[in-house]
């Protein structure tokens, strides 16, 4: 199981998986996105320990992409994204004039939309 916290090469970023009273979270410290082990499961048809290793093993061998969102320059949320497209449409249809996204993966290398 990938209990625990993985660092970004960078340092940039730290991914915080954790099992509060049997519930798996995983996101992102410091910001508010977040997901579950039974989500992933669900989605993925595979059981939850399974769904959380494979989630987490995408994410740090870079077959993710994560989405940086920034507010007046700082960074607000951070998240893996299914469709990074859909994320930057989203923001210039519905967030605040001072918003941007930016995308990359774990590494650290940018990922262009």
């Amino acid at each position: 199981m990938s209990v625990g916290e993985y660092v970004s090469p960078d340092g940039q970023l730290r991914l915080l998986v954790i099992c509060p009273d049997g519930d798996w979270t995983l996101g992102f410290d410091g910001f508010p996105w977040h997901t579950h082990g039974s989500i992933l499961a669900s989605l993925s048809g595979k059981d939850e320990e399974t769904a959380i290793d494979g989630f987490v093993a995408d994410l740090t061998t870079g077959k993710s992409v994560i989405a940086i969102r920034h507010i007046e320059g700082t960074v607000a949320d951070v998240w893996v994204t299914d469709d990074p497209a859909e994320d930057l449409s989203n923001s210039k249809l519905y967030g605040p004039v001072d918003e941007t996204i930016e995308f990359r993966l774990w590494d650290g290398s940018a990922v262009k939309v």
